[in-house]
């Protein structure tokens, strides 16, 4: 009896949770349908302050300038950099801070002079 009983919740507890895991998947990605953010500004400004105090403190990006502008967790960095390597490294940082999910680059290398 409890043998049956523990194969049934098991049975539906995979079932359970591979739904829950599909439908997760499913509207996860390029294809889902685009999120409208109702999280305060105050929110987005926090999110916003940390990338950009990152980036500023980061001792590999030393000589380079930031604009960070995000919402609802879409962080936009701009500004200058030295390399190629600043760069990515300032997109890799920024994607790590908690609360991003999408970094997109409009940062330009600026060319020695």
């Amino acid at each position: 009896m409890i043998n049956r009983s523990l194969a049934t919740f098991a049975i539906f507890a995979v079932g359970t949770f591979s739904s829950l895991a599909l439908s997760a998947f499913a509207t996860d990605g390029p294809s889902a349908a685009p999120v409208i953010s109702s999280a305060p500004e105050g929110i987005d400004q926090a999110l916003n302050d940390k990338v950009e105090t990152l980036l500023r403190t980061d001792v590999g990006l030393a000589g380079s300038q930031f604009r960070v502008q995000g919402r609802g967790g879409v962080v936009t960095v701009g500004g200058t950099v030295p390399d190629e390597h600043s760069l990515r490294r300032a997109l890799d940082l920024a994607s790590g801070v908690r609360g991003v999910r999408e970094v997109r680059n409009a940062m330009e290398i600026d060319a020695p002079k």
